[in-house]
């Protein structure tokens, strides 16, 4: 079947999504078993912590290469390879032994860091270019299930498994299996490769580049708290990010076929859609930060602490579609202003700690379920808005950038919630909750506003330039 006569299909689809949440729900469960895998398997504490942020931080610091790459070498190519990628990963994982445990599990966790970047960029592409108008939408809302749905039950779902007699090998033998499952699902999508003219002129350099400057601002997020935000290190590492970033800036001058071509920013709705994810997805701190004055303040456990946020996985996968609907009567633009205000409402509402316990944990599932319900009216309209004036050559690279924009928004907000509570909880477990909680209702009003001003109305989208890429330099001849 030729890539012109084939149109998505729910097969197809299925298949995406099941890529996509080998990372979101499987390879993410580590942010709950770790303590578990590394007491089963004799590892230390900071050694697993280093195996648990692996994953993510080869995700974020390879998904723009991952999707330049596909838009050359083939986006089908490429979500193959990372789900094969992810199944060596997770059986590495799945069958660790004492005595080879550290090296097992890291490599582990970078192959399936490494999967991700490869899956999440090019099957957003897929999805772009097999998909058209309202499908399309409808696709980008089942793709954000398995993002921001396989997220939220995350947790849930891996102390299930843990539970269960298979233990939390368990999780990584069936992340496996759904890879292979994906693979079967998947074969029949004709090979997308519409920059596949440029060859072997791919951007290698800026490829290198980027990635480095990426994965030392990933360590110096990711890692300051343990290092210390005084310690020389730690800004060692911005500075060697910052540096790598203007030597990227000078190479992607000098190529004929950038890995990021800034052209994307030229347009209003790219650029509005992928700050506003970035901000946005800053909010990630909300759930760590409720846990922890749950835990820390009241004494109450993992599981129950872990319930109390049920709400925000419900909701997130009930809304993903409502979001879908509103955007076509009212427009991407109206939607993600109501989502921010949403978010920031709910996130408000968790900051209310100077009360009892089991006034709290009520506090908790009413403001988790509104935070929720507000990342899933997010989730399609901003995806939406950033895929729909990619050019059909740089999609994959287009659909990093974003991507990654939600992987450095999401540590970023961390990083700075989690360090803002734990240098105020010695002196009020309950004024460390609410101010660091604060800070992440000034992330959602802040996201609210950049949405409101950056993104364009529905009737000014339909107007937006289409984003052209330029063409590969041809060498002249001597």
């Amino acid at each position: 079947m030729s890539s012109t006569a084939f149109k998505g299909d729910d097969k197809a689809l299925i298949g995406i999504v099941l890529s996509v949440l080998t990372f979101w729900l499987f390879a993410q469960s580590t942010l709950n078993i770790g303590p578990d895998m590394a007491t089963d398997l004799g590892m230390s504490d900071s050694t697993m912590n280093i195996a648990v942020v692996a994953a993510a931080l080869f995700c974020g610091t390879f998904i723009v290469a991952a999707g330049g790459i596909a838009d050359v070498f083939g986006r089908v190519r490429i979500m193959m390879i990372g789900n094969i990628l992810n199944i060596v990963g997770s059986l590495l994982i799945a069958s660790a032994t004492t005595s080879l445990a550290t090296q097992m599990v890291i490599t582990g966790r970078v192959l399936q860091g490494l999967a991700a970047a490869a899956i999440m960029s090019s099957s957003l592409a897929l999805v772009k270019t097999y998909w058209l108008g309202a499908d399309r939408q409808r696709a980008v809302s089942i793709w954000s299930i398995g993002s921001w749905g396989g997220t939220g039950f995350c947790a849930l779902f891996a102390g299930l498994v843990v539970a269960s007699p298979f233990g939390w090998r368990g999780i990584f033998a069936l992340c496996a299996i759904v890879s292979v499952t994906a693979i079967a699902l998947t074969r029949h999508i004709p090979e997308s490769r519409p920059a596949q003219s440029v060859g072997m002129r791919l951007d290698w350099n800026g490829i290198i580049v980027l990635a480095l400057s990426v994965l030392s601002l990933e360590l110096f997020i990711t890692q300051g708290e343990s290092l210390g935000w005084t310690h020389w290190i730690t800004w060692t590492l911005l500075a060697v990010s910052i540096t790598f970033l203007a030597v990227f800036l000078f190479v992607e001058r000098l190529a004929s076929w950038p890995v990021l071509d800034f052209n994307l920013f030229k347009n209003r709705a790219f650029s509005g859609a992928t700050i506003t994810n970035f901000i946005m997805s800053a909010t990630g701190g909300v759930v760590a930060v409720v846990m922890w004055v749950q835990q820390m303040g009241w004494g109450i456990s993992a599981t129950v602490s872990g319930l109390t946020s049920i709400g925000f996985a419900v909701f997130v996968i009930l809304f993903i579609r409502i979001g879908e609907k509103a955007m076509q009567q009212v427009g991407a633009r109206v939607v993600i202003i109501t989502a921010g205000i949403l978010v920031a409402a709910g996130t408000a509402l968790l900051m209310i700690t100077a009360v009892s316990a089991s006034t709290y944990i009520l506090i908790s599932l009413a403001g988790f379920s509104l935070y929720g319900l507000g990342l899933g009216l997010f989730a399609t309209p901003v995806t939406d808005t950033a895929l729909g004036t990619l050019p059909t050559d740089r999609t994959g690279a287009g659909a990093g950038v974003f991507k990654m924009s939600s992987s450095l928004g999401a540590a970023l907000g961390i990083a700075i919630s989690t360090s803002v509570f734990l240098a105020l909880r010695d002196s009020s477990i309950s004024l460390a909750g609410s101010v660091s909680l604060g800070i992440n209702v000034v992330f959602a009003i802040a996201a609210t506003i950049i949405a409101a001003i950056l993104i364009p109305k529905a009737t000014q989208l339909a107007t937006q330039p289409k984003i052209t890429a330029p063409k590969p330099a041809v060498a002249s001849k001597a």
